[in-house]
């Protein structure tokens, strides 16, 4: 009987293993452009957010404190008020009932940091024997602006005199880098009015 032929085994050509990287090359490539799409949505979304956190929380605490504000002063320690920083008279609390106190006062200040412009800062200067305590905190680290006009009771006059003033303009802008945005931050602008509720009408 004759013997069989046996068949090698056929390896691959080299147009098929170079068909196989290239389509493998397509699939990487891909994975990687989707990868980085992600990477870019996700750093865009967290610089967003801090901005908005960077504008709205400090503004919540602004609103907070001028509203039960006695009054705006013009001057209190090293602290002037002007376009860019805010002193306010705040009644004490007791430190035993946490209830207001009648003839003691803190003082409140806002201002960005002149060191750090971008910084906007809460100070606490308590006095003596009052439930708050003394305290410089950062309220956001990416300002760009924050601006302040005073105005009358009326609402429309600017107040001349500090102490004058019934009403107060805020305005407070942070600004985060985003990725490949043409060089355009992420910017969260907000503008608010607030009157002084415990202010003493003379």
């Amino acid at each position: 009987m004759p013997a069989r032929s046996r068949r090698k085994p056929r390896g691959m050509s080299l147009i098929e293993l170079l068909i196989v990287v290239a389509i493998s090359a397509v699939i990487m490539i891909a994975l990687l452009s989707l990868y980085m799409a992600g990477q870019r949505y996700f750093f865009n979304e967290d610089a967003k957010a801090d901005a908005i956190e960077d504008s709205r929380m400090p503004m919540h605490w602004i609103s907070r404190d001028v509203r039960e504000a006695l009054q705006v002063v013009a001057t209190h320690g090293a602290y002037t008020t002007d376009a860019n920083t805010i002193v306010l008279e705040v009644p004490s609390i007791d430190p035993g009932t946490g209830s207001l106190m009648t003839g003691s006062q803190d003082y409140i200040i806002y201002r960005r940091d002149p060191s750090a412009p971008e910084r906007l800062e809460r100070i606490i200067d308590a006095a003596a024997g009052t439930g708050r305590q003394d305290d410089t905190r950062v309220m956001a680290d990416a300002v760009n602006a924050f601006g302040l006009i005073y105005y009358l009771q009326d609402g429309i006059t600017q107040a001349s005199t500090i102490t004058d003033t019934f009403i107060v303009d805020v305005t407070l802008s942070s600004t985060k880098k985003g990725i490949q945005r043409g060089n355009q931050p992420f910017v969260e602008a907000l503008t608010t009015r607030i009157r002084l509720r415990n202010k003493a009408v003379t």
